[in-house]
């Protein structure tokens, strides 16, 4: 896990916390750079277990952006109906570069990767303006 600090000149988005979780280590640290270069908080999870692991010990994540697909025994989808269930005031977006269907899981949001990161930021401020 990784925690970063928000850029200062950006920091009108700082009290917001996004955790990113992705297995993949480049695409975890080119999504997180570029929400840090928009304000953001970031806290960075390589998969479901460590993801939950920082929402148990209250960060105050606001939005929690994750890959669906992640080795181990739980994938973003699982991760998604687990956030929705224990933590439901947290935002879920979801990203893959694979087809998906998304029909069973509640979330709000889903990002064909490459993410366009303009999208998504822009996603990320109507979420969070919707959760306080």
């Amino acid at each position: 896990m990784n925690r970063g600090e928000p850029c200062p000149e950006n920091g009108r988005n700082a009290r917001s916390t996004i955790l990113v979780v992705e297995d993949e280590v480049l695409v975890r640290m080119a999504t997180a750079e570029q929400l840090r270069a928009a304000g953001y908080l970031v806290i960075e999870a390589a998969n479901a277990h460590e993801a939950i692991e920082v929402l148990r010990h209250g960060n105050d994540v606001k939005v929690v952006i994750s890959d669906i697909r992640m080795p181990g025994s739980m994938d973003g989808l699982e991760l998604a109906r687990v956030l929705r269930s224990d933590f439901p005031e947290t935002k879920i977006v979801l990203a893959s570069g694979h087809l998906a269907t998304l029909d069973w899981v509640e979330h709000d949001g889903f990002f064909r990767k490459p993410v366009d990161f303009r999208r998504l930021i822009q996603h990320l401020k109507t979420l969070i303006g919707q959760s306080g």
